[in-house]
């Protein structure tokens, strides 16, 4: 028989202790250890329990959690389960770092789409992909599953496995949120990765099992979440063995292999791990058939998905959400003993910290040369330029005259005060390239740069208005 568990159990002995070396002076004398150094050293229940989930408050979510984690691992108990039991699988987009305003690796494929452009000029009249090169995502969303999968296929196939590795890491290591200016990799949720190391230290082993590109995720979930690349479950593109100027190599094919979301998580789960997990976390519908999986099996079980609900410090999103959406979960999960973490009642904080000096403007300083304006191009030997001051102070050329004023930059964000300029007159496809650049920084509100050092600025619908590469000093 099922036996869901989503309370703390009182009085379990606590699997968490500080250890002895780090206590500081006030506490080994409120302990007694001036008088009686043996007797900490001598009696484990003299010392207080260190909080292995200090970024969750003390919320039914929390003492589910960790009743659920002390029944499993209390020997003797009604729901204890062997260490060799203990698998604990994670779903990664939305549940693991954030997934909004879109999937980081829809960030990844367009970029990629970018980079490859000018080896398919076709692209530039060929939908989705000439929305992609316009900046206009609304469009290339709004394409559905079918739109992604042919963007994917084109720019993720026709590489071998390890040039794809190093692609995906290159652009990991470099390339940062629109909305917060942190690196991807620091997008991720504080609170989950102490649940990871959590269960970890109670014998857990953790997977992710993703509806993302498994080649994509298995590079760095290792250094970012400490799961191997050996326990990444994700969608897959087909591939074959080939040996290629005397090396051999695995070389990425533009087939669909798997597709690990929905019905298919159990499946991944069952191919990859071939054992039935008993946690399972997710945070959409999407995780909904990984959750009853999990739960059907006998013995303790565990579900629960993170309800985006923190609009300040996040997003909060559910029902009518393109990306993630939650609906079948939030009311048949209740229902069966699944456990909702409400983001904003449940976590104190959101995100790891990261030093305060820490922001994408050090690499925005400097100067930067036109190569798009508003998907029109500039004309050759016409140099609009934009030159960046710590001071926030910016100017440069339109092409035709120069022009010089003050940027206050926070973050990602940039926004632009009067600009003073000359008033030369030249040829009028000059003067409109000239028009169309002052006319785009008017309407900047952001920018990015992507994994290829290209500097785009962003309107306030989130569509490139220029794309900048960096000219030499």
């Amino acid at each position: 028989m099922m036996k869901m568990h989503n309370v703390t159990s009182a009085g379990c002995t606590p699997v968490w202790f500080q250890p002895l070396a780090i206590f500081s002076f006030n506490a080994l004398v409120c302990f007694g250890v001036l008088a009686c150094f043996t007797c900490v050293v001598g009696s484990a229940q003299d010392v207080v329990a260190q909080d292995p989930l200090p970024s969750w408050n003390d919320s039914k979510s929390k003492q589910a959690i960790v009743g659920f984690v002390e029944t499993v691992t209390t020997e003797g108990s009604d729901g204890f389960v062997p260490v060799e039991q203990r698998i604990a699988t994670f779903d990664n987009d939305g549940t693991l770092w954030a997934e909004q305003p879109m999937y980081v690796q829809a960030f990844f494929v367009f970029d990629r789409v970018k980079a490859l452009a000018p080896q398919h000029p076709e692209w530039k009249t060929t939908e989705p992909f000439a929305s992609v090169l316009k900046g206009d995502l609304k469009s290339v969303l709004a394409g559905g599953h079918e739109s992604l999968l042919e963007i994917v296929m084109a720019s993720h196939a026709g590489m071998t496995t390890d040039e794809f590795d190093k692609i995906a890491t290159d652009w990991m290591n470099t390339t940062r949120h629109p909305k917060t200016g942190r690196l991807f990799t620091e997008m991720v949720y504080q609170p989950m990765l102490e649940l990871l190391d959590y269960l970890r230290a109670n014998d857990f082993k953790t997977f992710i099992v993703s509806g993302g590109g498994i080649d994509f995720m298995r590079p760095w979930t290792e250094r970012v979440y400490g799961i191997p690349p050996e326990q990444v479950v994700g969608s897959s593109v087909k591939a074959k063995f080939a040996v290629v100027d005397g090396v051999p190599v695995i070389q990425r094919l533009p087939e669909i292999n798997f597709i690990d979301d929905k019905a298919g998580k159990p499946v991944g789960i069952q191919n990859h791990i071939g054992q039935r997990p008993i946690f399972a976390a997710g945070n959409s519908d999407g995780d909904f058939e990984m959750m009853q999986w999990t739960t059907a099996g006998e013995g303790s079980r565990f579900a629960m998905y993170v309800h985006h609900t923190d609009a300040d410090r996040e997003w909060a999103y559910d029902r009518e959400s393109s990306v993630g959406r939650l609906d079948r979960g939030l009311d048949e999960g209740p229902e069966l003993g699944w456990t909702i973490v409400d983001m904003k009642q449940d976590w104190n904080q959101i995100y790891p910290a990261i030093e305060a000096n820490a922001s994408t403007s050090n690499v925005l300083f400097g100067k930067w040369l036109a190569e798009d304006i508003g998907n029109h191009g500039v004309l050759d030997r016409a140099q609009s330029t934009f030159v960046v001051e710590e001071d926030g102070s910016v100017s440069g050329s339109t092409a035709v005259n120069r022009y010089r004023g003050k940027a206050t930059i926070q973050g990602d964000e940039i926004k632009f005060g009067p600009l003073i300029a000359t008033r030369r007159a030249a040829p009028r496809a000059l003067m409109d390239q000239e028009a169309r650049f002052l006319k785009a920084l008017e309407g900047v509100v952001g920018y990015r740069i992507d994994a290829n050092g290209l500097l785009y600025l962003i309107d306030a619908e989130g569509v490139d208005q220029i794309r900048f590469s960096a000219m030499s000093e």
